[in-house]
């Protein structure tokens, strides 16, 4: 591609520890395009900040070019943006390339994360489900084994050994300090549930899936001793060998063999099995979404995003996180497939695709709001300041109240 002039793009991420690989990847494309320029915006918070930061932004008229949306947000913010023009409809973006390219380069499941009533606002960026990250010295000095990670029991009853040596603490899952409810999604759906009913605006893990859920997580703390860590805090006690397990995001391989080094072995295992049924998880991660309206800007916005998502671009985000690729072409051997066969900690969440499930967001603007109230209802489950039903309760409630009045 070729352009008149150089054409300069704003664009925003969330997570500031995302540099590592956004500012890679732009400057591999930019020695690709010379004509075109990236130029990061302060990266928000979270997927929940960065949401409200846009939805001010659009009432101000002040959006970025791109923006890498999480997507339990995608609904909310495309119909929101679609009403007023401000973003592009992807579907005659791909449909130029041809359907060759399309198949050969993105599968119908990963295409379904960047869609919203039917077009394709998004192309999916990064894509992740969670994992456990596991200390396999602290394991081997109790007696247990990466197999004993496989269910909730046998990650409990390890836990539970490792903090009774008073060495280190057992396990960390900050489902209430994570940025937004992903990790919350994930026991929902791994205890057979769902978070919302056809009707997407009521709550559906009032039932025995919520409530094996908070149950569990009240167990993590009363039976481990688990601490009250957020995300970036696990990952230092993890390093430091002061901590178990820890279960998160596959974007922290590459961070987490960076602060290991050869301190101890660690490696990674599947979230533990469904409790009941099939069970799921919920997609973690972003769809890339063009929201200038300039034409020369949405033309070399379009040059960027399939760059970003192809082989090339996923292979910089891969290794510079440990996000699962959302590029068919990306696990060949000239791009990670060489890698993925030397590094088979790097595919355990790549093995989860068959449970891969929606990211469930909420009608109109609420996502937001709903997560600030279920966090502090969780930490108060989590904490023993209210028992774990009453506490489904007050969950169900307050999130009914929310989606309901959401405009």
């Amino acid at each position: 591609m070729s352009l008149a002039e150089t054409v300069t793009l704003n664009v925003q991420y969330a997570w500031p520890s995302h540099k590592r690989f956004h500012e890679p990847l732009a400057a591999e494309f930019m020695k690709l395009h010379p004509d075109i320029k990236i130029n990061f915006l302060a990266p928000a918070a979270s997927y929940t900040d960065g949401q409200q930061r846009i939805m001010r932004s659009a009432i101000t008229g002040n959006l970025p070019d791109i923006w890498y949306s999480g997507y339990s947000y995608l609904g909310e913010l495309a119909r929101k943006l679609d009403t007023e023009g401000n973003i592009a409809d992807l579907g005659p973006f791909l449909a130029a390339e041809g359907e060759g390219w399309v198949g050969s380069n993105y599968s119908d499941t990963v295409l379904k994360l960047g869609q919203v009533d039917g077009k394709q606002w998004g192309l999916p960026f990064t894509a992740s489900t969670p994992i456990i990250y596991y200390n396999d010295d602290l394991l081997k000095a109790v007696g247990e084994s990466r197999s004993s990670l496989a269910d909730w029991e046998g990650v409990i009853r390890a836990a539970k050994k490792i903090a009774d040596t008073g060495g280190a603490d057992g396990m960390s899952y900050a489902v209430n300090a994570w940025g937004d409810d992903w990790l919350w999604q994930a026991l929902i759906l791994n205890n057979g549930g769902r978070m919302l009913k056809p009707d997407g605006r009521s709550v559906a893990f009032g039932d025995e899936s919520g409530r094996r859920a908070v149950r569990l997580i009240r167990r993590f703390v009363t039976e481990t001793k688990m601490p009250f860590l957020d995300e970036d805090q696990s990952i230092q006690q993890f390093a430091a060998g002061k901590l178990g397990i820890f279960i998160g995001s596959t974007a922290e391989v590459r961070v987490m063999g960076d602060a290991v080094g050869a301190k101890f072995h660690f490696g990674t295992a599947p979230y533990p099995a469904p409790v009941e049924g099939p069970g799921g998880l919920a997609v973690g991660g972003s769809a890339a979404l063009i929201l200038a309206k300039d034409p020369a800007k949405r033309k070399a916005a379009w040059e960027f995003l399939k760059f970003a998502t192809g082989p090339a671009g996923q292979k910089i985000v891969v290794l510079g996180s440990g996000y699962m690729p959302t590029n068919l072409q990306t696990v060949v051997p000239a791009y990670l497939g060489d890698f993925y066969a030397k590094n088979a900690d790097w595919t355990t969440s790549v093995g989860q695709w068959p449970l891969a499930r929606p990211w469930a967001g909420y009608p109109g603007t609420a996502g937001p709001r709903i997560w600030d109230e279920q966090k502090v209802i969780l930490s108060r489950i989590m904490r023993g300041e209210t028992t774990p039903d009453d506490g489904l309760k007050a969950l169900v409630d307050v999130t009914n109240r929310l989606s309901a009045t959401a405009n």
